[in-house]
């Protein structure tokens, strides 16, 4: 925090770190982060980071693209690609375009409020990925929702 009293982030809008009760903050102390980068090793050798800003949706934008390629095993492109979802704790399921018919409707009885978003969208973060595996060599993926690009060198 240095001598200026204030924080060299933007992490004031999260709600999981922000307490809304006046005085809050102690002067000196580092506020907590939902940042999460990720790295998954695999039993035959293959190691995977991944990472995404999106505030409280770090967490499910991480863990969507995790479970794509780990229980799904798509590449790392359809991985990224795929529709996301999030749930907010005042009762609001939003989500993105793509899923089918019947999945939607199960998540409109997710939450009392449900958003279909029209387009993929950065609020569902921006998970980019690199991962590697002796045989397979390198592999990686931006994602489109945040600009991002991917190339193996």
């Amino acid at each position: 925090m240095g001598d200026h009293g204030f924080m060299l982030n933007n992490m004031l809008g999260e709600e999981d770190v922000v307490d809304e009760t006046p005085g809050h903050f102690r002067e000196g102390v580092r506020m907590s982060s939902m940042m999460a980068p990720t790295i998954i090793a695999e039993a035959d050798g293959t190691v995977t980071a991944l990472g995404t800003g999106g505030s409280n949706r770090i967490r499910t934008a991480i863990l969507q693209v995790a479970v794509n390629l780990l229980a799904h095993r798509m590449d790392v492109e359809a991985a990224v690609l795929a529709p996301r979802l999030h749930v907010e704790r005042c009762g609001t399921v939003s989500f993105e375009p793509d899923f089918s018919g019947e999945e939607e409707a199960a998540l409109r009885t997710l939450a009392e409020e449900a958003k279909a978003w029209p387009e993929r969208n950065l609020f569902f973060g921006g998970v980019h990925v690199a991962r590697w595996h002796q045989k397979g060599g390198a592999h990686g993926a931006g994602d489109p929702r945040r600009q991002g690009v991917a190339i193996v060198v």
